[in-house]
């Protein structure tokens, strides 16, 4: 098959069987070939290795399984460790891809060689009912309307979503973003310690140190799970407190006189308004606002730490 052009990374923990088996498929149905991959599991309590072993005659699959639980950014980054072609793309446990996928991607990187990452256009596929479609769907509707397709500049590109106060995830799920290993390298490993949006925060530091290519071809289905509903409802918990973490991540990156920076506080006050005003909405409607005891730690850590933001978002509300 000769050196491999790109290193695919497999994170798996308690896969459905049948899905991890259709990803790997489509995996081997690629028309580019020249690819490796690294199956590696989170010391799932089902026998993944079982599951993938027929795949592991074919050479270019390689299965490692960890010691001990590592969680989501964890495993993400275990299997980084692994990496060795020029070109990275994850592939979620459940997740599709057209034949042309690689092909079409890889193409990308090599003809235009500012650009760090593309996104590739794709489809959800609702697995347990729509109880999750009214958020992709619109988040479908806003990339194909809102982003044009081709490169963005990167901090043009950032400057864009803090306009939209980074919500929908522009860039994209893992599993249909390629990512050259160098700039893997120049920015470090995903945060562990973010339980919901640390593919966010990661796109927002590639974007920080490259530019952007957006594929609007959809090559691929993304598969939505019943289980992940509460992940769409910033009050629930994780997703806000994820949220604010990044605007406060950010605004440490960034020059303090820069217009990047004072973008990234206007958006942050316009963000945290509509949070307070959906949080009194749902009060006055007599609904309750569950949040995880981490979740209210990190809010109130953030209030506490950037008064002077929570009191203009008051303001608005």
């Amino acid at each position: 098959m000769g050196t491999p052009k790109i290193s695919i990374l497999v994170p798996t923990y308690n896969p459905v069987p049948e899905h991890l088996r259709e990803a790997l498929e489509c995996l081997r149905s690629q028309t580019m070939r020249e690819w490796h991959a690294v199956i590696h599991d989170d010391c799932s309590t089902v026998d993944v290795l079982a599951i993938v072993e027929p795949f592991l005659t074919d050479t270019r699959f390689t299965f490692v399984r960890s010691d001990c639980r590592l969680g989501i950014g964890g495993n993400w980054n275990a299997c980084l460790t692994y990496a060795t072609a020029p070109v990275i793309q994850y592939l979620f446990q459940d997740d599709l891809w057209s034949p042309m996928f690689l092909e079409k991607g890889l193409a990308i990187l090599e003809t235009h060689p500012s650009v760090g990452f593309v996104s590739i256009d794709h489809e959800y596929r609702y697995e347990n009912g729509r109880n999750n479609a009214a958020y992709y769907d619109e988040l479908n509707a806003f990339k194909r309307m809102k982003i044009a397709a081709g490169e963005h500049r990167g901090g043009e590109m950032l400057r864009q979503w803090l306009a939209f106060d980074l919500k929908p995830g522009l860039i994209g799920e893992p599993s249909f973003v390629m990512i050259r290993r160098s700039l893997t390298e120049k920015i470090g490993p995903f945060l562990t310690d973010m339980p919901q949006s640390l593919d966010n925060e990661y796109w927002i530091r590639a974007l920080l140190s490259s530019d952007w290519y957006f594929l609007k071809e959809s090559l691929g289905e993304f598969r939505v799970h019943a289980a992940a509903a509460s992940a769409m409802n910033d009050l629930a918990g994780a997703g806000l407190a994820d949220r604010l973490r990044i605007y406060q991540l950010l605004l440490k990156q960034l020059p303090r006189k820069s217009d990047l920076h004072a973008t990234t506080q206007t958006s942050l006050i316009r963000a945290l308004s509509a949070m307070v005003r959906r949080f009194f909405q749902r009060r006055k409607q007599g609904k309750s606002v569950a949040m995880r005891g981490g979740s209210k730690k990190t809010i109130l850590l953030f209030v506490l730490r950037h008064p002077l933001i929570f009191l203009n978002s008051l303001r608005r509300k």
